[in-house]
Formats: structure tokens, C-alpha cells, sequence
């Protein structure tokens, strides 16, 4: 974040300054009383379950130079060094303080926003990785992308930026419009449009209203880019919300940025094409799946349209870090996991399985599934199909984690996967337990599940059974 005098922060959150002087300098806005330095500015955030006004006084004998409060009464209490700024509620003022702070700005500075059903980090990551061959990037941290993760994001934006890539995630309707008021972005990225958080859209329409929201905001033609996947059944209804140029990419419909000659074998190899210009690169992305080669054109249409080369942006994409529990390989005793327990919805869990077929194993493999959230009256129907998927995926066993994912099971045992092969189990502990009995040396284990499962627990679990010495 750029430095700014105390008197620009209340200008820009429409605070009053009722304690402290208004020349005061601030570097940082935190909403974290634990990870707070000296001379930040605290915002003092209220939840249903917590309430920022009750750390204040940790806050200042941190030595925070600020904070932004709603309830002055409590706040007045805390030691005079601490300047006080006012406003009616804390979470509209870091709204505003983001958008604001954001238009601060130079036009040189181009912000990419990225949202889809799945797949929004990794491409976040790609397309920061690759821009960062030539520019200098911020991104979002993490996946914070929700209405209090992105403003934060935001202020750690800087005049010297060249980028800025947010990924934006949302579960209700509205919520994108908001998030890109805020982001107010250059170029809009949607990866792919499927049942994730769909218990709150009605249906994949409502999803593609939603994300597609994004494309309305983006500057005319030449000004502003939509990179769009030619593979997504909502691709042409998508391109009809923008105004911008549109670049779309893809492995089996036509499209501006191509992917082709795939190879699969424990690292993904494919030649990228530009088509229009004729250009080709050969690219290796240490990671699996076939589904990371949309996300990797993604970041490439991104990377071209800032005018980068092929060269440029094959080197961006092959040194890219793949995020932490997202297709992540784990080697254990011989066995190799790869845990994707982030999150899964219908989408990720297609991708996931069709990872698992195509990947070479020595061993048997094994998919360890969990509840898939937020699906509503889709729940029943896209479990059972993910088990239906699952009986072609060459698996020797499926175990399932979960109320919803026991559905997983009797869509499996129904397509004709043998009983004895399909283990459905109530818990992360209970499936970690089951594997140290299942898996062996050679093996090839799938982990994937909601984040409320915490199926990555299973890992530590195996981990713990290793045998004492005699």
C-alpha cells in the first residue's frame, strides 16, 4: 500500500477524525489485531461471532497508529496515541476505502479479476506467474476473495504496479457486482461455469448470471479483455455481456489460444498455438490434470494481450507454484497422494477423476471422495453422477467421506462397481484408518472433498501408522 497521511484515510472511508493528527502517516490496514505493526491502521470489523471494538486496546499497545471504529464509547477507552476514526459501519468503510484507494491509481496500473466455478486460484496464480516474467504483479493472497478479502487485497496495491490479479468468488447473487465495484477491473477472466455454490443460484443459468456479471463492468474493445473457455458450454452467452475484446481458449473448440498435442505422464506437456498469429511454444506444467491446460491457456491470453511473448510466457507458466491442497502430489511410505482437498463441487470433481484416469500408475488407485456443499436441490443428482463418473476412472477401490458422498457410493455400486470395492465412511479419521490398511507401496491416492471435511487430515493420519522398531 502506498503511504498515506491519516486525514487521506478518513477522506477516502468517509470517517471523521475524532482523535489523533490528521498528518499521521499510515503504510498498513489490517483487520487482524494479531498481525498488526506499528503505525498500521486496525479496522474494527463485527461478525455474529466476534466484535473488532473488543481488541483495541491490544491493538494499540501493539502500537497501531489507528483505527477505524463504529463504537467511539468503547474505543475512547483505549490510550491517547491511538488515533480514532468514525464511521457509521466498519466493513462499508473498508468498502469504501478499497474503491477509493483504487481509483488513486495511475491508468498505467491494470487490474485482472478473476472468477469461475473452479479453478479461480491456480489461474490467479498462472496469470501472476507468467505477467511476472515481464511486470511487476500483485495478486491476491491466498484465495481471500470475498467481501473482506478483496478491499484487503486492493490496499496492497502500489502506483509502481504494473498489475494487480484478484480472484473473485462469490455465493449469492449480487455479490460479483459488488466485489468488481470495488476491483473495478481491466481484464475479466472466467474459467469455466458448473454447479459450485448453486444452492443459491437456482441452477447453472443463475451461476452464469452471476459470474458472467464481471464482463459488464470491463472497459470497450481495445481498452478491456474477456478471456473466455471455447470448451464451456456458456461461452457464447457469456461474450455477449462485454463490451471488451473478447479471447477465447480451449483444447477442443475452435479458439483464439489453443491447446494441442497433450501428453499426460505425472506432468502435463501440450503445445500452446496462437492461432491468428501461427505462433507455438511447447509448455510443461509441473502439475496433473488435463483441466490445469485451461487454466494455463487462461493465464497465456492474459500474458499475450499485455504483450508478452511466447517465450515470456512459456516460462512463466512452467516456474508457476501450483497452491497448497490443490492438486497438490504427497509421497507417503511409497504411496502418491495428491491432495486436492481445497474444496469440490461438480466441476473439480470431474476434473479430479478424469486426472485419475489419465495419470500412469505402477499400483492400484484409489479415490477418497467427501461431500460436496452448497448444491441444495442439486445434491442427490450430482453425487450419484460423480459416482456413475467414477466406476470408468480405472479405480480399485472408492472410498467416500461424508452423508452427501455415501450418495457417491450407491451411484457407483448402481453404474456396476463391485460392493466390496466401494467403502462409504462417516469421517476424515475413519477413512485415514481405512487407508493405512488399503493403500501400499506404488499406490496412486486421490483425496478430494469440501472444505469443511478437512479431508487432509487423512495424510496425517497415515503418517502416524509407521511401525516402532524392534
Amino acid at each position: 500500500m502506498e503511504a498515506l497521511r491519516l486525514e487521506q484515510v478518513a477522506e477516502l472511508c468517509e470517517a471523521r477524525l475524532i482523535r489523533g493528527d490528521p498528518d499521521r502517516v499510515i503504510e498498513k490496514i489490517s483487520i487482524d489485531s494479531r498481525a498488526l505493526g506499528r503505525g498500521d491502521c486496525f479496522v474494527a470489523l463485527r461478525g455474529p461471532h466476534f466484535d473488532g471494538h473488543e481488541f483495541i486496546p491490544d491493538v494499540a499497545r501493539l502500537g497501531a497508529s489507528a483505527a477505524v471504529v463504529s463504537n467511539p464509547t468503547r474505543a475512547m477507552n483505549s490510550p491517547s496515541a491511538l488515533s480514532l476514526l468514525q464511521v457509521q459501519d466498519t466493513l462499508t468503510a473498508l468498502h469504501k476505502l478499497a474503491t477509493n484507494y483504487r481509483r488513486l491509481m495511475p491508468p498505467t496500473t491494470r487490474l485482472v479479476a478473476v472468477t469461475g466455478s473452479s479453478g479461480k486460484t491456480t489461474t490467479k496464480e498462472l496469470i501472476a506467474s507468467v505477467l511476472g516474467e515481464r511486470f511487476n504483479v500483485v495478486e491476491s493472497s491466498g484465495n481471500n476473495n470475498n467481501h473482506i478479502g478483496v478491499p484487503l487485497n486492493l490496499l496492497r496495491l502500489d502506483p509502481a504496479h504494473d498489475f494487480g490479479v484478484f480472484e473473485l468468488g462469490t455465493n449469492h447473487p449480487g455479490e460479483i457486482a459488488v466485489l468488481t465495484g470495488m476491483v473495478q477491473p481491466d481484464i475479466g477472466v472466467i474459467t469455466n461455469i458448473g454447479l459450485g455454490h448453486v444452492e443459491f443460484f437456482g441452477d447453472e443459468s443463475g451461476v452464469a448470471k452471476e459470474k458472467g456479471s464481471l464482463l459488464e463492468v470491463l472497459p470497450r474493445n481495445g481498452d478491456g479483455l474477456a478471456v473466455l473457455n471455447a470448451d464451456d458450454k456458456w461461452c457464447a452467452e457469456l461474450r455477449t455481456r462485454t463490451n471488451a475484446t473478447v479471447v477465447t481458449v480451449g483444447i477442443n473448440n475452435f479458439a483464439d489460444i489453443r491447446a494441442s498435442e497433450i501428453k499426460i505422464n505425472g506432468d502435463v506437456k501440450f503445445r500452446l498455438n496462437i492461432a491468428k498469429k501461427r505462433e507455438d511454444v511447447i509448455v510443461r506444467l509441473k502439475t496433473l490434470g488435463r483441466h490445469q491446460i485451461y487454466n494455463a491457456l487462461q493465464a497465456a491470453a492474459v500474458g499475450y494481450f499485455a504483450g508478452m511473448d511466447l517465450d515470456e510466457i512459456c516460462l512463466g507458466l512452467e516456474s508457476a507454484q501450483f497452491p497448497h491442497m490443490r492438486m497438490e502430489p504427497v509421497t507417503i511410505r511409497g504411496v502418491r497422494f495428491v491432495n486436492d482437498c481445497y474444496n469440490a463441487n461438480v466441476v473439480s470433481m470431474k476434473a479430479a477423476l478424469q486426472m485419475m484416469n489419465e495419470t500412469p500408475c505402477t499400483g492400484r488407485k484409489v479415490a477418497v471422495l467427501g461431500d460436496m456443499l452448497e448444491l441444495g436441490e442439486w445434491t442427490e443428482r450430482a453425487h450419484r453422477d460423480i459416482g456413475t463418473l467414477a466406476t470408468s476412472c480405472g479405480l480399485s477401490f472408492l472410498v467416500t467421506v461424508g452423508e452427501s458422498a455415501r450418495l457417491i457410493a450407491q451411484g457407483a455400486v448402481k453404474a456396476g462397481m463391485e460392493t466390496h470395492r466401494v467403502l462409504p465412511l462417516a469421517t476424515a479419521k475413519e477413512a485415514g484408518e481405512t487407508l493405512r490398511e488399503l493403500a501400499h507401496e506404488g499406490d496412486f491416492v486421490l483425496i478430494k472433498g469440501s472444505r469443511r471435511l478437512q479431508l487432509e487430515r487423512m495424510l496425517e493420519e497415515f503418517k502416524c501408522d509407521v511401525a516402532a522398531p524392534l
